[in-house]
């Protein structure tokens, strides 16, 4: 396979496993093959496929920047030189450009980042007649320095990753304390393999966040809670970014629906937020049950739980396929497991 045809994405370091995780599920979902031919710290290098950029660009929530792998080398000058040699930069004809390399935690420390980029733009032909520009570039040629080299690229994406910020959940109408923030919300929606135009549910939907990121990517959204206040605020919360959501009053343990693609959800876990007075294992076991009931064949459900009630073994005694399971701390007392399971 040329170098052209692979893709090289930079990945969030926010997590170690979930980056990963979410972009396979988003591939998968949009039937595009994903055989990983290098991962390393960050990155990701996967074949080429024209959906690609757009699909990352419009939806990942912990992927950062992507585009056409130019070259790699490993760690050190006279690899550099040799692999830009070997690139094909007929791109570049007539083209103003910019190049910049960053540094991935503190590998290959020893390198100047204004050198190499400077030697990157140095061994661009001058018969091309492309010339620098930082400020306004046509083409970003991209480095990324990683525990196993540094990968050259084309940049064709960026993710709008400040976008989440401002719609933290502060910022909406109708607040409540310990749910997640917008960037999580949207992987956990991703983890669950939904596509545009398929049907997505929360079954504890509290005030809103995970249907208000899988409505704005274009998914048809359903949540559902216990909590008439939280309904009315997650209708509130809906309405604020203009987003046409259904939201019912119902019990997640039974849910009102006869089908679903896709479920993605928080369940309360008695920390900050109320169980109204069942197990967590309880819940569990209910969520799992309607999952598998309204779930459409090879449906996905990517929930959280405290680690301690092993939730894994919950999907699994309720007849789930248990696909991955990804530990992330939240504080002393406690650590999230995001488990995703499919139905048979």
């Amino acid at each position: 396979m040329s170098i052209h045809q692979r893709a090289f994405l930079l990945l969030s370091g926010e997590h170690p496993t979930l980056p990963y995780a979410e972009v396979r599920s988003l591939l998968r979902s949009e039937g595009i093959s994903y055989p990983e031919e290098v991962k390393d710290d960050q990155v990701l290098v996967l074949p080429w496929e024209s959906r690609l950029a757009e699909l990352l660009g419009a939806r990942a929530a912990l992927v950062m920047e992507g585009g056409r792998l130019l070259a790699c080398a490993d760690h050190s000058q006279e690899a550099l030189r040799r692999a830009c040699g070997s690139i094909d930069w007929g791109f570049l004809e007539g083209k103003r450009f910019g190049v910049r390399v960053t540094r991935i935690k503190r590998y290959w420390t020893d390198a100047d980042l204004q050198l190499l980029e400077r030697r990157i733009g140095d061994s661009i032909p001058t018969c091309l007649g492309a010339k620098v520009d930082l400020k306004s570039p046509e083409v970003w040629v991209r480095g990324v320095i990683s525990a196993r080299g540094i990968y050259l690229f084309m940049s064709e994406f960026k993710t709008e990753r400040g976008t989440f910020f401002r719609r933290r959940p502060k910022t909406r109408p109708y607040f409540h304390p310990g749910v997640l923030e917008p960037k999580l919300s949207r992987t956990f929606v991703n983890l669950s393999s939904v596509r545009g135009g398929e049907l997505f549910v929360d079954p504890f939907c509290g005030t809103g966040g995970f249907i208000i990121e899988a409505a704005m990517m274009g998914i048809k959204s359903v949540g559902i809670d216990l909590d008439l206040r939280m309904v009315r605020g997650a209708l509130m919360n809906a309405r604020f970014y203009g987003l046409d959501c259904d939201i019912l009053h119902g019990d997640a343990t039974e849910l009102p629906l006869a089908r679903a693609d896709g479920i993605a959800t928080d369940p309360p876990y008695g920390r900050g937020s109320s169980t109204k007075g069942e197990r967590v294992e309880d819940l569990l076991r209910g969520l799992m049950r309607g999952a598998r009931e309204i779930l459409r064949k090879g449906g996905r459900v990517c929930f959280a739980a405290p680690s301690e009630v092993r939730p894994s073994l919950v999907a699994e005694r309720e007849g789930l396929q248990v696909l991955e399971e990804h530990m992330m701390r939240v504080h002393k007392s406690l650590t999230r497991a995001i488990v995703i399971a499919e139905s048979g």
